[in-house]
């Protein structure tokens, strides 16, 4: 039937209802579902093909998004959202990747981006009254794809992936299940939609006829008008809401936060400000949708594990000849489940790295102990998350390494109380340093979570045999930087 297929539904039953909390604005599920409708008319009134298109969204967190969204996929279309702060040669790199059939901009995104493309509409024109008055079906086979999104591959390269309708509808029934909120809660998205964590949230918020509360960039101080009973979150975020929040809540907040481990001492805080909150921390990836989950008594009793399998989910780990380890020992992380994502864009050979005979993967080590609760070790192509989002050190490295001065640069995260991960940078110049020219190199071509938090100048790297940088080495030099 597909995602949103009870929109009409909960529009005819509870017309009324807040579909979108947005800054001061309400709109009613009767509202949201009429501007969606209104909204397919015309992207068909556009469309010369009689198969599903692929639209690329270039709008930033506002109602709008949502409205666009919706009806991209109920037409069984595919939805490509663009992130506004991603810099003009990621944009440049993913429309062409993407081939979008149509580009729809919002007034609100950076003037910069949306002026780079001729043949695109703006979305207030999709809400004007169409001369096609005739509703499609929104029924929908489950199996088609409805979302392209965008991850940096392990050298930076943006790589599309694909998502079917199936992956979220099974996932949205487990977070029932295991967070257990329902259509009379109101959710929470502080981040970008843009983004599958806060895309996902407000997806299915919308989806169940629960009511979203959306702001157009991340308030911490959101909190305070105690309306929200379900928050998505990273723990970068957690920070803003502890110190903005004016007095303890005392209404039951469940909070859902993935993309780092949550430190300790913030969860004491977090309870403290929030004393009657639960706290769920999972595990995922964007191929890979769920896979673990932690409640209070599981972090207590283990606090560096990431938790156990959701239902629905087989973990398996393994060595490098593919055969299962006991349980203690280190392997690669394998993952059974009706989740996953479908492919790569245009990708067979990464797609078959990640979807292979014995499970998906993505290179995450870790291994499970006898009660079955899985811990994540490290990261098999040294990726970095840093605020919750995804940082590559070889993207990273190359930008250093476009500036003449630089010989070699290494890029490692360390653990961080605020950032989970630290972005951190070391410089071996060729001659002279020019520190400042660099970080406003990296500054002007990535995005600020990527960018170095910290640069130390180094004499020299530790190397391999092979004349290969030893990165595990690297960590040890950080150390001594850091300490």
């Amino acid at each position: 039937m597909g995602i949103g297929r009870d929109l009409k539904g909960i529009a005819q039953k509870n017309p009324e209802k807040a579909a979108i909390l947005f800054e001061a604005q309400v709109i009613t599920y009767a509202d949201f579902y009429r501007t969606i409708c209104q909204i397919q008319l015309n992207l068909l009134s556009l469309s010369r093909k009689n198969n599903p298109q692929k639209v690329a969204i270039l709008i930033g967190n506002e109602p709008a998004f949502l409205e666009l969204y919706f009806a991209v996929l109920t037409l069984g279309w595919i939805a490509i959202p663009f992130d506004p702060k991603w810099r003009k040669r990621d944009i440049v790199k993913i429309m062409k990747t993407a081939d979008p059939d149509l580009i729809i901009i919002s007034e609100h995104f950076p003037e910069s981006i949306s002026n780079m493309f001729d043949k695109s509409y703006g979305i207030e024109t999709l809400k004007e009254p169409s001369d096609n008055m005739i509703v499609r079906d929104w029924n929908h086979n489950d199996n088609a794809a409805f979302y392209l999104g965008f991850t940096s591959g392990s050298t930076g390269t943006p790589k599309g992936f694909i998502r079917n309708h199936k992956s979220w509808l099974t996932s949205f029934s487990v977070a029932e299940q295991i967070f257990q909120y329902n259509q009379e809660d109101i959710i929470l998205a502080p981040g970008p939609l843009c983004h599958s964590l806060s895309l996902f949230a407000a997806t299915h918020a919308l989806h169940i006829g629960a009511t979203l509360q959306l702001t157009e960039t991340f308030k911490p101080m959101v909190l305070n008008d105690r309306k929200a009973t379900v928050v998505y979150a990273v723990p970068t975020m957690i920070h803003g809401f502890i110190e903005q929040t004016v007095n303890p809540v005392q209404e039951k907040i469940v909070f859902l936060l993935s993309g780092a481990k949550l430190q300790p001492e913030l969860r004491r805080r977090l309870q403290h400000v929030f004393p009657k909150s639960v706290v769920y921390e999972y595990f995922g990836a964007s191929e890979l949708s769920f896979i673990s989950y932690a409640s209070n008594d599981v972090t207590d009793w283990y606090p560096d594990s990431v938790g156990k399998p959701f239902p629905g989910v087989k973990v398996t780990i393994r060595d490098q000849e593919m055969k299962r380890v006991t349980n203690g020992e280190i392997g690669e992380v394998f993952i059974e489940s009706d989740f996953l994502f479908t492919s790569y864009l245009h990708n067979s050979e990464e797609t078959e790295k990640v979807l292979t005979d014995y499970g998906a993967t993505v290179g995450d080590l870790g291994f499970i102990n006898d009660a079955g609760i899985l811990t994540i070790v490290g990261r098999k192509k040294h990726m970095i998350i840093s605020g919750g989002l995804n940082v590559y050190p070889e993207e990273v490295e190359k930008v250093m390494e476009e500036i003449a001065a630089v010989q070699e640069a290494v890029v490692i995260g360390i653990d961080d109380d605020y950032w989970g991960q630290k972005v951190i940078a070391l410089v071996k110049w060729k001659k002279q340093a020019e520190l400042e020219k660099l970080q406003a190199h990296c500054h002007a071509h990535l995005p600020n979570y990527k960018c170095p938090k910290e640069f130390y100048e180094v004499d020299d790297f530790p190397y391999t045999s092979t004349g290969k940088i030893a990165r595990n080495d690297v960590a040890l030099q950080i150390a001594r930087y850091t300490s």
